[in-house]
């Protein structure tokens, strides 16, 4: 086992506790607190003091690679295992952009730190690309995906469930998720898979309210239509 992954050398029973302690409360701090939480904090989340922390990593640069690193190999290659090994081309891309989607919305704190910080190489990227550029060649090749779809499609597909299910960062709605991740699967589906849409939950009536009031025009102060003809009174007809 090695440090933050820049050294081979291995680490002493205390040292490992450690390491293993501080990258935990790492990785919980990022997604609780954000990217910018004090290391101060993350060392008290460890238990151990700031100097302990500084001494396994240099700075906050080397402990979100190593975050980044022990989230990439416990949930990100798995997936991507297993979407190459599925005899099922298009359940493995079904998969592949439902659990990006998820990554995106439960784990937004550890990527963008990533982001922020450049963990995420180009290594790392081309570690991600190329499994999903073989996934894309043979689903393509089975029938099941459109022919025009590329590997940097199911990331996009991923962002726009996200965007719909959760728009401006609210709670995730189950049926807003099921009903636009199917939407998104069908535009990627080559055109015998089609998928059917999920029903929508009818919304309360005061949503449908707020929204026919937001959308509908204010009428003019005149009482005429904006078409200038008069409204008549709902009470004379």
């Amino acid at each position: 086992m090695t440090g933050s992954g820049l050294s081979s050398r291995p680490l002493r029973a205390d040292a490992l506790r450690n390491h293993h302690a501080i990258v935990a409360a790492a990785r919980e701090a990022f997604e609780q607190v954000g990217p910018d939480v004090p290391l101060e904090d993350v060392a008290r989340r460890a238990g151990v003091g700031p100097s302990t922390l500084y001494r396994r990593f240099a700075g906050r640069d080397e402990l979100v690679a190593a975050v980044f690193a022990e989230y990439f190999e416990e949930a990100v290659e798995p997936l991507l295992v297993g979407a190459a090994t599925d005899h099922d081309p298009w359940a493995a891309v079904a998969r592949v952009v439902e659990e990006i989607a998820r990554a995106l919305l439960h784990r937004r704190g550890i990527l963008r730190a990533a982001k922020d910080t450049g963990a995420f190489t180009t290594e790392v990227a081309l570690r991600f690309i190329g499994p999903l550029q073989d996934l894309v060649t043979r689903a393509r090749a089975a029938g099941v995906l459109r022919d025009d779809a590329e590997a940097r499609d199911l990331p996009a597909a991923a962002v726009m469930v996200v965007a719909t299910a959760a728009p401006f960062g609210e709670d995730v709605r189950a049926d807003r998720w099921a009903r636009y991740l199917a939407f998104v699967l069908d535009a990627l589906a080559a055109e015998p898979g089609r998928i059917p849409l999920p029903a929508l939950e009818p919304p309360p009536r005061s949503e449908v309210a707020d929204r026919l009031a937001g959308t509908c025009t204010p009428p003019h102060p005149s009482g005429t239509t904006p078409s200038g003809s008069t409204r008549s009174d709902p009470a004379e007809s």
